[in-house]
């Protein structure tokens, strides 16, 4: 019988690994900047599609979550969110604790505003340099920290 426990055991670990192995092949770990044919360095961030030359720039995905008063990407509290000048940025948003919206009023980019568990996405050219800040609108969040800076360079 114990036999049977340590091969059943063996094999649901085997099964585990391999779901684990066969699903990490889906998403790219690049730098702090979004991932483009050059690469970049930095902090690890999840990219949810394969980014595409456009006539001006790259297509840029970032995948953030909200929750209590911040904004989380691959463990990384308000990250700097990097891009080139041209590129059409796509904000994939999911508030994971509470009532939130991602807002960046320099290129008028705005998700709607999304209770827990509910997702949402905004898609904007960043057609300036500089450096600015996104951050929720709901209540005092963003005074309370919920803002983080978006950088194009």
């Amino acid at each position: 019988m114990i036999k049977f426990i340590i091969i059943g055991s063996i094999l649901i670990l085997a099964i585990i690994g391999g779901v684990v192995v066969f699903w990490g092949e889906d998403s790219t770990d690049v730098g702090l900047e979004a991932s483009r044919p050059n690469g970049g360095v930095g902090v690890n961030i999840n990219i949810a599609e394969d980014n595409e030359e456009t006539e001006s720039g790259n297509a840029v995905t970032f995948i953030i979550t909200g929750e209590s008063f911040k904004f989380m990407m691959n463990g990384v509290e308000n990250p700097d969110l990097v891009v080139k000048k041209g590129d059409t940025v796509r904000i994939e948003f999911e508030s994971t604790s509470g009532f939130h919206d991602w807002v960046l009023d320099e290129f008028n980019a705005a998700t709607q505003k999304v209770n827990s568990g509910d997702k949402t996405s905004v898609e904007f050219v960043a057609d300036e340099t500089g450096t600015f800040e996104y951050y929720c609108s709901v209540g005092s969040h963003r005074q309370q920290g919920m803002s983080g800076n978006f950088i194009v360079e």
